[in-house]
């Protein structure tokens, strides 16, 4: 299993480049221990007024993992092509993509695969996706609008299946500096199908209203979120939800201010989605959404010296049909998915970063969570605390050095064919990359996962990688 993702975060520092240094393609190759390959080409069109396209190709994998070999192996393929055409003030765009990941089900105690016990070890995701849509070039404008329509594919190489379409809409008004107005929509179709049901169609449609006001400190916005949905859930008594949406913040001067949100919202959940958090996902009984009953968030935020954002808050929210992860009862190598009837959360939050003169910046995050649970003992596989650092260094033109961390801590794990549980220990991932540029054209890199060594468990069963390093080559063209 991969470590905890800590995808490195996007840093430009402005350097003025002569105009035969810019470069719209690049290829990079790679590799690592556990028998990791990395391959990755992106070509994009050159300088155009009424037209750009690009096409990505990505392969990477790690064809050793840290149980029985290649019994724990993965790998990850991506293509990718995009487009845009610009007709005075309006873009039409459009992209194609395919996802293909391979995992294992190595989380077995003993090799039952050695010993000749009928078990299946593969899985394959495969996803194809679609999207065409238009927009409006400039948002500022009186009048501003843009729309979608997007169509996915999804299938495991077992029998799970999810296809759904969707159109997504925005129309705009801004009437002054100070006030402006809209209205969100989406609407989705989505058939799953799976070991356990068949011949479902998920329908989803939610509408989102608002008005902004904005002058000297002072930001407020009032909306509601109606949705109409028609999950087939225990005790459900209605598809129609109405819920208001207000957010509110005052900034007597910019280095410290107070803000307040309240909202409520139907949060749609695809098998596409859960399997996604949750690679090791088997067969579950019923897919359902997740209902916001309330949420607010109170807090404090500022600017200092135009360098240091900060923000501190406290959250409590009240749900219907939070999701939970439990080792399956029918074949605890995998996992299923667990309900909770009304879940109520209080959390803790601190973030931060600070960005010195392009040269260094730091992000950072602090998250403490409390859950009261109805029908369940504890929030199983959610961590009780979670911390991310993410730092940037470019100490000169050639160089760029990011080292991330990312630790949680008090995971509640239960194994539902034996009826155990247990708390998995705390996680702490550090993770760097260095860039270093020889010629415009021409880089190295090195990144390493797991700089401690740690054989922690994200999920019950399921050692991660120890320390693993990659390094290679970037050429732009």
């Amino acid at each position: 299993m991969t470590p905890v993702d800590l995808d490195t975060q996007p840093f430009v520092k402005n350097f003025p480049k002569p105009a035969y240094e810019t470069y719209h393609s690049f290829a990079k190759l790679g590799y690592g221990n556990y028998q990791s390959p990395l391959a990755e080409i992106q070509i994009n069109n050159l300088n155009s007024e009424d037209r750009s396209y690009g096409v990505k190709l990505k392969h990477q994998g790690f064809y050793q993992g840290p149980v029985d070999g290649p019994n724990s192996a993965e790998d990850h393929t991506e293509v990718k092509a995009n487009g845009s055409l610009f007709r005075d003030d309006m873009e039409i765009f459009g992209d194609l993509g395919y996802e293909r990941d391979t995992y294992n089900f190595y989380g077995y105690s003993e090799n039952i695969v050695a010993v000749g016990s009928p078990f299946e070890l593969g899985q394959l995701l495969h996803s194809a996706y679609g999207r065409l849509g238009i927009r409006k070039i400039e948002q500022l404008d009186v009048f501003n609008y843009q729309a979608t329509v997007n169509l996915r594919l999804f299938n495991d190489n077992y029998l799970a299946r999810e296809h759904e379409a969707s159109v997504t809409a925005l129309v705009g008004f801004r009437a002054n500096d100070e006030l402006d107005g809209g209205i969100e929509t989406n609407l989705h179709f989505t058939s799953p199908s799976d070991a356990t049901y068949t011949a479902i169609n998920r329908n989803y449609f939610k509408l989102h209203p608002y008005a902004r006001y904005q002058t000297k400190g002072l930001r407020i916005k009032i909306g509601a979120n109606v949705i109409h949905e028609n999950d087939i859930v225990p005790n459900k008594n209605r598809d129609f939800h109405v819920f208001p949406v207000a957010n509110a913040s005052f900034h007597p001067v910019p280095a410290f201010g107070v803000y307040a949100s309240y909202a409520g919202d139907v949060i749609r959940r695809t098998y596409h989605d859960f399997v996604r958090e949750n690679p090791f996902l088997g067969p579950s009984d019923q897919l359902r959404n997740t209902i916001q009953n309330y949420e607010v968030d109170l807090g404090v935020s500022g600017n200092i010296l135009e360098e240091l954002n900060y923000k501190a808050g406290v959250k409590y929210g009240n749900f219907s049909n939070m999701h939970f992860f439990g080792n399956s009862a029918g074949d605890s190598t995998r996992f299923q998915l667990i309900y909770d009837d009304i879940s109520r959360v209080l959390s803790y939050h601190v973030s931060a970063n600070w960005n010195y003169e392009g040269v260094y910046r730091v992000d950072g995050e602090i998250n403490y969570y409390q859950y009261t649970l109805t029908d369940l003992n504890s929030p199983w596989h959610r961590p009780e605390w979670e911390i991310k650092v993410h730092n940037t260094l470019l100490p000169d033109p050639k160089w760029m050095i990011q080292l991330n961390a990312h630790l949680l801590g008090g995971i509640s794990a239960i194994n539902l064919a034996t009826d155990t549980s247990t708390t998995l220990k705390p996680i702490v991932d550090l993770h760097a990359k260095v860039d270093y540029r020889i010629t415009p054209r021409f880089s190295v890199f090195t990144m390493g996962n797991n700089l401690l060594n740690q054989s922690y468990q994200r999920f019950w069963n399921y050692p991660v990688r120890g320390i693993q390093g990659i390094g290679g080559v970037t050429v732009k063209f």
